[in-house]
């Protein structure tokens, strides 16, 4: 027999079954992956707890005013007058802070809070909801002098307070408004008014308002609560005899519905108030039963510019009536090149007014300006039906404010037509925050301000409006580029770490 070979006696051996390799796992994974748990796990928790340690301690210190205009922190002027600021002053806001439906809100937080944070502690700022609190409004105001609302912000240092309106602290595209209904804001004032409003309620020098009294002055406690709301202190004064004289600390000279004229004494003594730089506001609207002849106040009147004439505003537009049967009783509008000026509302109820006539001989210093008109289509009625040719139909005034420059500072009157601004009758079917008193609160304030030079200059709203709009088809290959290619590369760079880590 032949003999076998090696081979063939190797491949003819029976096969010996050998127990399955045990594979043994690389620990490194293990420690790997409960590494990279615990790490995110820390991670997450140094974050947390980091972010609430800065926010309890350096919050404030560590925000960055990124706007274009530094919109949300205060100027030099600011920070240099609360470095010195010697008194307490709050800040008090009338909503929730976190509500944001206010669409104005986020120009005023940041600030705000800028505001505290450089007051060295003399500034104290709080919210307080009035729904949720609702007596917060009587606590800060308990005689409703101020007539707080929701909504707004309140500046308080001891007895004095200012009332700040967010919408007011903005100027507006007048013609985007005219052409579209509502104000696009272009003009941002929000550091100047909370300024103002700051040196106004810790200024020393008192704000002094007096009555001019013995022509039948009317009773006044509407008009005391509007000029109290702006920090006044209210007096009546009478101007008789030969010591008469109009005190130095008077601010604002009211002369209120008079039912006579003023004397020659009165009329000199308020002429020479007027050339001191003194202010006066005068109502005088008009009763066609009195034959009151006002030769002296007219007198006074026609220095600044105007005459107080016997005869009453007819409104003719029936859109502008109060009432479809009563000409007298109408809707004054403000002037458009006021509204520029200033932010006043649009529309206020005018009864019984008086024609005022601009005089046209007047001086040359001296300026009259239309605050709140009529309708363009008003004429006027004349008492014993007299006609004065240049009182066609047409527009005519309800408030004038007449400004004489002749002196080193300009002296001012603010002559109004109708009682309906000013009057207990007119409020007692009305509140306090009717649109009347908001505008004698808002004409009084702009020409008696506290004399202190806030240097704050407005600053521009950003605009975000693309100077070039994109073409379709660069939108479509950007819109691509975001929601496919920039994924889907980041898929593949997934897939390939993966793959790549799962071998080690």
């Amino acid at each position: 027999m032949a003999k076998k070979s090696a081979n063939e006696s190797i491949l003819r051996e029976k096969t010996v079954k050998s127990s399955k390799a045990k594979v043994v796992s690389d620990s490194r994974f293990k420690s790997l992956k409960s590494m990279s748990i615990i790490s995110v796990v820390l991670v997450v928790a140094i974050c947390i707890v980091g972010n609430a340690i800065l926010s309890l301690t350096l919050d404030k210190p560590l925000t960055f005013d990124t706007s274009s205009v530094k919109s949300n922190t205060v100027s030099q002027f600011t920070r240099t007058y609360l470095k010195d600021l010697d008194k307490q002053v709050e800040i008090i806001g009338l909503f929730d802070r976190n509500d944001d439906t206010l669409e104005w809100r986020e120009y005023f937080l940041p600030i705000v809070d800028d505001y505290e944070a450089k007051g060295n502690g003399k500034i104290e700022l709080r919210y307080v909801d009035p729904d949720v609190d609702p007596f917060i409004l009587t606590q800060l105001d308990p005689d409703g002098i101020y007539n707080l609302q929701a909504d707004t912000y309140v500046i308080r240092c001891g007895d004095r307070m200012e009332v700040i309106y967010p919408y007011a602290c903005f100027g507006y595209d007048q013609e985007f408004l005219y052409y579209y209904g509502y104000g696009m804001p272009v003009v941002n004032n929000v550091e100047f008014e909370f300024t103002r409003s700051i040196v106004y309620v810790a200024s020393e020098r008192p704000l002094r308002a007096y009555y001019l009294t013995g022509h039948d002055l009317p009773t006044h406690n509407s008009m005391d609560i509007i000029l109290k709301s702006l920090g006044f202190t209210v007096s009546e004064l009478k101007l008789s005899g030969e010591s008469a004289e109009i005190p130095n600390d008077c601010e604002l000279l009211v002369i209120l519905e008079p039912k006579s004229d003023i004397t020659p004494i009165e009329k000199e003594l308020i002429k020479s108030y007027l050339d001191n730089s003194g202010k006066v506001l005068l109502v005088a609207d008009y009763d066609p039963d009195d034959n009151v002849s006002y030769t002296n106040l007219n007198d006074l009147t026609m220095k600044m510019g105007v005459t107080l004439e016997n005869a009453l505003i007819h409104e003719n537009n029936i859109d502008y009536l109060n009432s479809p049967d009563d000409p007298y009783s109408s809707i004054g509008v403000v002037d458009p090149s006021y509204a520029e000026y200033i932010s006043v509302p649009a529309n206020y109820s005018v009864s019984n007014c008086r024609f005022l006539k601009i005089f046209p001989d007047r001086e040359e210093t001296v300026y009259v300006s239309p605050l709140v008109v009529t309708s363009d289509t008003a004429s006027v009625d004349f008492k014993d039906a007299l006609i004065d040719v240049s009182a066609s139909k047409g527009t005519y005034p309800v408030v004038l404010e007449c400004v004489d420059n002749s002196g080193t500072e300009p002296s001012c009157m603010i002559i109004i037509g109708s009682s309906s601004f000013t009057s207990d009758e007119y409020y007692s079917v009305k509140t306090m925050n009717d649109n009347n008193a908001d505008f004698v609160r808002i004409v009084l304030d702009d020409i008696c301000p506290v004399q202190t030079n806030v240097l704050i200059p407005s600053k521009r709203v950003p605009s975000y409006v693309l100077g070039k709009p994109l073409s379709s088809s660069a939108a479509t290959m950007w819109s691509v580029i975001v929601m496919t290619v920039i994924p889907v590369g980041c898929l593949i760079c997934g897939v390939y770490i993966y793959r790549r880590r799962r071998h080690l």
